[in-house]
């Protein structure tokens, strides 16, 4: 976009009741290190509608934008002109607390959301990294979940309705506002996950969850996360149903701040219920941690837990996680003790020290790598980031690459093999965005 057209774009938009900047605000919105020429902060759906209109009609490449948590994740763009800052669409359109279910637009953050819904002894069942700043809408875009994935699931998973504006503006609706009406449901999908790139999530309804009657989280140090992850995994085969398990190494417990439980590496259970079911579930949590060798072992209330989950959740996002390059990968539980053993040995790994965070239950893996003593060069992460994907792959999983420098980009797909299904995507976004409007090349196979 050049200046000229900037100026007329955003004088567009003005006329049609968008507030539209191309100011500093522009620096605060990279994606990935692109700049966009203009930035929008579109109030209604019917001003958002308008905005991909005008867009699309000058063939103007567009960038949702929630609150930025995950700006750096996909392929590098293959232009960018307008931001799209859905932040001020943040209203509670409708909440039927009998009912479980509420109505958001996407701009609103999880923080907030979950704080509304507390007040009704509610939450909604995801924990993404950074939810005061993660919007709803980025969220579902990017797919984004947390340790409780292991109980309630993946965002598609508390969905029943959606809102989205296509690329030329059009308003389409699926699902409903009611768990019951699941019409239309699968179109959901193609947006959850898809990083808006076949439509801008406008607003959303949602299944809410009941808070647990009570938590308590177990955690054990160990001297190894293959302890650590024996034990997670014993518990996950026993009686006990967690709502939280994580595996956390050394490295990674240093850089956020881990319990003083001896040994460097430790696993936390998170576990939820009434008062005496809680009792019952940390014994036999206790009894099987017991039997891999701990080197300590405590129970922790609900609120001294808190801070420790919000750390896991947040781990390889916030400032003082954020790595050099970062993975997560997904793949059988059985064989999470062996990658995380094999991680530790890749090519490569002089001037790069991993760190590894494992949810065992759902078979995820969270591995980053920070900067050594020495310089690392972008030759390096490559060589690191080609190595864990083939000892992923060895495993029958499959790896994104969350976060590297831009320049190694330029020579590795962030997106794994997705096989067949990439043609499909393809005719997806051909019928849906023609004009390649939305995030051209940022998704998966340059979508």
């Amino acid at each position: 976009m050049t200046a000229g057209i900037a100026r007329g774009f955003i004088e567009a938009l003005r006329d049609a009741g968008v507030e539209a900047s191309s100011g500093d605000d522009v620096a605060t919105h990279r994606v990935d290190g692109s700049l966009a020429q203009a930035v929008a902060y579109p109030a209604t759906l019917q001003e958002l509608a308008r905005l991909m209109k005008a867009a699309s009609g000058r063939r103007l490449a567009v960038a949702p934008w929630g609150g930025g948590t995950r700006s750096a994740l996909g392929n590098p763009l293959e232009r960018l002109d307008v931001i799209v800052d859905l932040s001020r669409l943040n209203r509670v359109v409708e909440h039927n607390p009998a009912d479980l279910t509420i109505t958001v637009q996407a701009g609103i953050t999880l923080g907030r959301l979950q704080e509304l819904l507390g007040e009704h002894g509610q939450f909604l069942a995801l924990d993404p990294p950074l939810p005061d700043r993660a919007t709803l809408g980025g969220t579902l875009a990017t797919g984004a979940s947390g340790p409780l994935k292991w109980m309630y699931g993946s965002p598609r998973d508390v969905v029943i309705g959606m809102k989205v504006v296509q690329a030329g503006g059009t308003v389409t609706k699926s699902g409903g506002q009611v768990v019951k009406n699941v019409s239309g449901y699968d179109m959901t999908r193609l947006h959850i996950g898809g990083l808006g790139t076949l439509g801008v999530i406008a607003e959303v309804s949602l299944k809410l969850t009941p808070l647990p009657a009570g938590q308590a989280t177990v955690v054990a140090g160990y001297g190894s996360i293959r302890q650590c992850l024996a034990a997670g995994l014993g518990i996950f085969h026993g009686d006990v149903v967690p709502l939280a398990i994580a595996a956390v190494d050394a490295a990674a417990g240093h850089r956020m701040d881990a319990p003083g439980l001896g040994g460097g590496s430790y696993l936390a259970v998170r576990l939820g219920g009434r008062p005496l079911t809680l009792e019952r579930q940390i014994k036999e949590c206790r009894s099987v941690c017991k039997a891999h060798g701990p080197s300590r072992i405590e129970v922790l209330g609900e609120a001294d837990a808190a801070g420790m989950w919000r750390r896991l959740a947040d781990y390889g996002w916030d400032e003082r996680t954020a790595p050099v390059a970062g993975i997560r990968a997904h793949l059988p539980p059985a064989g999470v003790p062996e990658l995380a053993e094999a991680l530790k040995t890749l090519d490569g790994v002089d001037d790069l020290r991993p760190a590894i965070v494992a949810h065992p239950a759902h078979g995820t893996v969270l591995i980053n790598w920070y900067q050594g003593n020495g310089a690392v060069a972008d030759g390096a992460v490559e060589t690191v980031l080609r190595s864990a994907r083939q000892a992923v792959h060895r495993l029958g999983g499959k790896l994104t690459i969350e976060r590297c420098p831009v320049a190694v980009k330029s020579s590795l797909d962030i997106w794994d093999d997705v096989g067949e299904p990439v043609a499909i995507m393809r005719r997806l976004k051909e019928q849906y965005d023609s004009q390649r409007v939305l995030n051209p090349g940022r998704f998966v196979g340059g979508i």
